[in-house]
């Protein structure tokens, strides 16, 4: 019985090529962002949401990604103190990534390099900064999977961009859902 439970679960995980591999696919995705450099001075931890469109194709590794993404972080102990009130700060992005898929065969997953530029604006809860858009990079690392017949990614990545003279870069580890 042991041994039947096992085949149907490895059956129910093993993908076929028509459904692991889509020519175009939207995901949407959250996680964790960690600020680094002069963001991390006056932020703590914070976190995200991702919307994404994957154009890749099954025979070729390289693939684009149109990616918009929403940082929050909250402000540190220093900053509060300083102000007065809690408060927050923001990153949103659109970003034009390629992808380059890493070639694994009859696996459930395919890990995958990920880069791009774009659009970057960064922002605070409260009227002591200004608003501002400038134009930044990111780079990173992840995987999508299949398993259980649903379609999902893990990444990492590094965002880079300034606001006035300071540097604004961070880490998001990112969870999500391929449809």
């Amino acid at each position: 019985m042991k041994w039947i439970l096992a085949a149907a679960c490895l059956a129910s995980a093993t993908p076929t090529p028509l459904q692991s591999q889509r020519t175009l696919s939207l995901g949407l995705a959250g996680g964790v962002s960690v600020p680094e450099g002069d963001l991390a001075d006056g932020a703590n931890t914070g976190w995200h949401a991702l919307g994404t469109l994957v154009l890749s194709t099954p025979m070729q590794p390289l693939g684009l990604r149109l990616d918009v993404a929403y940082n929050r972080f909250a402000y540190n102990d220093d900053v509060r103190a300083a102000l007065g009130a809690s408060g927050y700060q923001t990153v949103g992005s659109a970003t034009a990534n390629a992808t380059y898929r890493l070639p694994m065969t009859d696996s459930p997953m395919s890990p995958y390099l990920v880069s791009g530029l774009g659009a970057y604006r960064s922002a605070c809860s409260d009227d002591e900064c200004d608003s501002t858009t400038r134009y930044g990079w990111n780079v990173g690392l992840g995987t999508k999977l299949f398993a259980f017949r649903v379609r999902s990614f893990i990444e990492a990545r590094y965002h880079r961009t300034s606001r006035g003279d300071r540097s604004v870069h961070y880490f998001p580890v990112t969870f999500g859902l391929l449809f």
